[in-house]
């Protein structure tokens, strides 16, 4: 699910049966069905500052736009099915999706391919994450433990470093902390949640310009 951010009276419920429910919390019922995916949909995410635009994506290895007072929506297909979307932190028409075949993508939705396509992991892209405190930075985690962290400025994406879990299964989720821009925190199968400070790796430090933290 997702919330509707500027106004919370809307949640947004992503279904195997292919469709996206709409619901008024007010009165607690469905107001909308989008039914423009053909698979299961996997992952959900308002805009940023556009409220009623929702961007979904699904088993049928396509993202979706959708202007969610017309019902129009714009598709573009990648490379498998999509685990993850988020909007560009930076740059409000653009979003990142990562798929089942390993790859993370940025798509401008004024255009109709990828600015770039990234071979980021082995197995599939769960979690994506940014933080406008740091600009230009992406960090990915996957199926196949491993947490990689990129230098995406100026659509040139370049793998700064990458740490591995191997204790903790697959990697779910990933989020920066919005107080401390460089702390990472991990979902993983294993040992719950994990904490990363990519502040004490010294190529992120040089990639980025960023200062040592104590003991680094």
């Amino acid at each position: 699910k997702q919330w509707y951010q500027r106004r919370v009276v809307i949640t947004a419920g992503g279904s195997a049966d292919c469709s996206i429910l709409l619901w008024d919390l007010e009165t607690g019922s469905a107001k909308e069905c989008l039914t423009h995916h053909k698979d299961k949909v996997q992952t959900l995410c308002w805009h940023l500052a556009e409220g009623t635009t929702l961007l979904s994506g699904g088993y049928d290895n396509t993202c979706q736009v959708t202007d969610c007072r017309t019902k129009n929506s714009k598709s573009w297909t990648v490379d498998g099915e999509v685990e993850h979307l988020m909007w560009d932190v930076s740059n409000p028409f653009s979003f990142l999706a990562g798929t089942s075949n390993g790859s993370a993508l940025c798509i401008d939705i004024r255009q109709e391919k990828p600015l770039y396509t990234i071979a980021a992991h082995d197995n599939e892209v769960s979690g994506l994450a940014m933080t406008k405190q740091i600009p230009g930075l992406l960090a990915t985690c996957s199926a196949d433990r491993t947490v990689k962290v990129w230098q995406i400025s100026d659509n040139r994406p370049s793998c700064v470093t990458s740490r591995a879990f191997p204790e903790a299964g697959s990697l779910h989720c990933l989020s920066f902390c919005p107080d401390y821009a460089t702390m990472l925190a991990i979902g993983a199968l294993e040992g719950g949640l994990l904490m990363w400070d990519i502040a004490s790796n010294k190529e992120f430090r040089e990639a980025f310009n960023h200062p040592a933290v104590d003991g680094s």
